[in-house]
């Protein structure tokens, strides 16, 4: 009997090692357990993204609406001469204002209400160089006594080497420059100088102090090293 008795627990030894398989719902929850897990992590790439993205997008905001803007130089003889050419014969010996703007930009436009419902000095000759294309604004800008040339913003750096927008630049009538700068002290700031800095020039001699320059990239290059997403 010992024997069989043997005999009958080897017999049961193989069920014994015996691996156990998990059930459905075990398999299911380890399933769901994995999703989770999953989704924390794709949670958490995604947030890391976003605020990777939001931080470039306000450095670039801000670039835009502190930083100034290259002014072209009063030194630049090709600037006087590509202005010069834009004088009226009436204005050839007057002061000659002129104001480079861009139709796109926020603060040109409010430079170009500005000069429209503002009282504009006399004996003195005006000329708006405009980027872009506004037959409205050009109508109003010449019923009020400005001489618009219209110019792609190439042409704008190539011939005149501006890059911005508003810019004034005021010739003397001898033709040299007194004045190569912006119109405000801030992103659009609610007193343009204009008028001031005229005044100032026809009674003080030399080359006016510039504001700086804040409103928009005209010049490619310098749109795509302000804004390199061209999504602003």
């Amino acid at each position: 009997m010992d024997g069989g008795r043997a005999v009958r627990r080897t017999a049961s030894s193989p069920n014994q090692h015996r691996l156990k398989v998990p059930s459905t719902r075990a398999v299911r929850t380890m399933e769901l357990l994995n999703e989770r897990v999953l989704r924390r992590r794709v949670v958490k790439i995604a947030l890391a993204g976003w605020f990777t993205a939001m931080v470039g997008l306000s450095a670039i905001l801000l670039a835009r609406h502190v930083v100034p803007l290259p002014r072209p130089s009063a030194d630049d003889a090709a600037l006087a001469t590509a202005l010069a050419a834009l004088r009226r014969p009436e204005d050839a010996q007057r002061f000659f204002a002129v104001h480079v703007l861009f139709t796109e930009c926020r603060c040109s436009q409010r430079i170009s209400e500005h000069l429209l419902t503002s009282t504009r000095p006399p004996d003195l000759g005006e000329a708006v160089l405009l980027v872009g294309e506004s037959p409205e604004l050009e109508a109003r800008l010449g019923a009020r006594g400005f001489a618009v040339t219209r110019v792609d913003a190439d042409e704008l750096g190539t011939r005149y080497h501006v890059k911005a927008a508003p810019i004034l630049v005021l010739l003397a009538p001898d033709g040299a420059v007194r004045y190569a700068g912006g119109y405000t002290t801030s992103k659009q700031g609610p007193d343009p100088r204009d008028l001031d800095i005229i005044a100032r020039a026809r009674t003080e001699g030399g080359l006016l102090k510039a504001l700086p320059v804040f409103g928009c990239a005209v010049a490619e290059k310098l749109r795509q090293r302000l804004d390199p997403t061209g999504l602003l």
